[in-house]
């Protein structure tokens, strides 16, 4: 699991308006061809700081007293993830879909990376301390699990010209996946220290192979819905409420891919950790699996892709009003991601400049804080960054997480 989520947060170090910092609303008129380069990049925990997630993805020593501060946190949601888009949207309203001129031609390229886990109290406490606190008591397992996804998506529809509305239709390329999660768990460490009580049942899955980056293991299909509801407010002015849908569809992984089925409910006297690290054929690891009643059969399998809900008002940067509200909702369709509810201002300094700050709660965290910036060049071009936790890029201590994202266009 360390693995896969460190080959996760590793994407956000390559460089690539699905997933953008407050997209800021410009114009109704939006007649040429357009290139938007973005990047979306963030992870956190609502209970795992800076200093001790970055000692488990990267390596490092974790202290004692690191553990002690996490362990005296932890509740009945403990969660962390991440999402990773590097993306490129080509627009041309100079190709007409329905013989209209209002509906011009999107085009679409995206890298995808997703992960979600969650786990209980004991587990985190026995994977950290092992079972020596535990004698004599029985530790709940249940409802902890993990999920990596990695996938390209190309996608071809139109957009309206004068609010960028859009729908698409994506191909999906899956490079690859891991999952695991734990429905009903639990551990009793006899009190005569020799034997353990194990009960569990779930289930996981993973690809047939993990390299090389652009693998190519699964196909599917997706639709993405991206609509800017355009109505007159009080003051006279423009108001637009966004909402999307993202992620709509699935991913048919290939037949070389490994189901597997937890069903354990067995007294167990231990295993030796050298048993497992000298073993060198796969006949060992089938005896362990079938020891612990793990199943493992070859076959495809079917993923539904994290489905994104997102409602929120945009600023629109085409009007006098230099001082702005912004607020909205995001979920993603997962058991760990808590909605995400965010509000703030926005504030348009020039023609050439602005920036807007938020508050935000939810998602895999808690309470952030986040700060956008952005640059037009001549009508021309246009530049954004910014992070939704800016506390989490400059602390250890107290940082949660870390978000930082980018988008660019230029038009031809």
């Amino acid at each position: 699991m360390r693995i896969l989520l460190a080959l996760s947060l590793m994407a956000c170090a390559s460089f690539m308006y699905a997933q953008e910092l407050t997209p800021v609303f410009e114009d109704t008129v939006n007649d040429k061809n357009i290139i938007r380069i973005s990047s979306y990049n963030s992870y956190s925990s609502n209970k795992l700081n800076n200093e001790f997630m970055d000692k488990f993805l990267f390596g490092g020593s974790i202290t004692t007293e690191m553990k002690d501060k996490i362990s005296g946190k932890l509740g009945g949601r403990n969660v962390m993830g991440g999402e990773f888009e590097q993306r490129i949207d080509s627009y041309t309203p100079g190709i007409n879909l329905f013989g209209k001129e209002s509906y011009g031609l999107k085009l679409s390229f995206s890298d995808n990376n997703y992960v979600s886990a969650g786990f209980s109290q004991d587990l985190f406490n026995t994977a950290m301390y092992g079972n020596a606190n535990y004698i004599g008591d029985t530790m709940n397992f249940s409802f902890s699990g993990f999920q990596y996804l990695h996938y390209q998506k190309f996608g071809v529809g139109f957009y309206h010209q004068h609010n960028l509305s859009s729908i698409q239709v994506n191909y999906v390329a899956g490079s690859r996946t891991a999952s695991a999660y734990i429905h009903d768990a639990s551990m009793l460490s006899r009190s005569d220290l020799d034997t353990i009580d194990i009960y569990a049942q779930g289930e996981g899955f993973q690809t047939s192979s993990f390299f090389p980056y652009w693998a190519f293991q699964g196909s599917g299909f997706s639709v993405d819905i991206d609509y800017n509801f355009i109505f007159e407010g009080k003051v006279k002015n423009r108001q637009i409420i966004n909402f999307k849908i993202n992620n709509l569809g699935l991913i048919f992984w290939n037949k070389n891919s490994s189901n597997y089925v937890i069903n354990t409910d067995g007294v167990y006297t231990g295993f030796d950790v050298r048993d497992f690290l000298n073993q060198d054929t796969s006949a060992n690891t089938v005896e362990w699996m079938d020891t612990l009643g793990i199943t493992e059969t070859q076959g495809s399998k079917i993923d539904v892709l994290p489905l994104e809900l997102v409602v929120q008002k945009l600023p629109d940067h085409g009007i006098d009003q230099k001082l702005q509200v912004i607020f909205g909702l995001k979920t993603i369709m997962v058991p760990e991601y808590f909605p995400y509810l965010f509000a703030g201002a926005y504030y348009k300094a020039s023609e050439q400049f602005s920036l807007s700050t938020r508050l935000s709660y939810g998602g895999f965290a808690g309470l952030r804080w986040g700060l956008n910036l952005n640059y037009w060049v001549k009508d021309k071009m246009y530049f954004a960054l910014g992070s939704y936790d800016l506390i989490g890029l400059v602390s250890k201590k107290i940082g949660y997480g870390r978000g930082l994202n980018f988008t660019m266009y230029y038009k031809l």
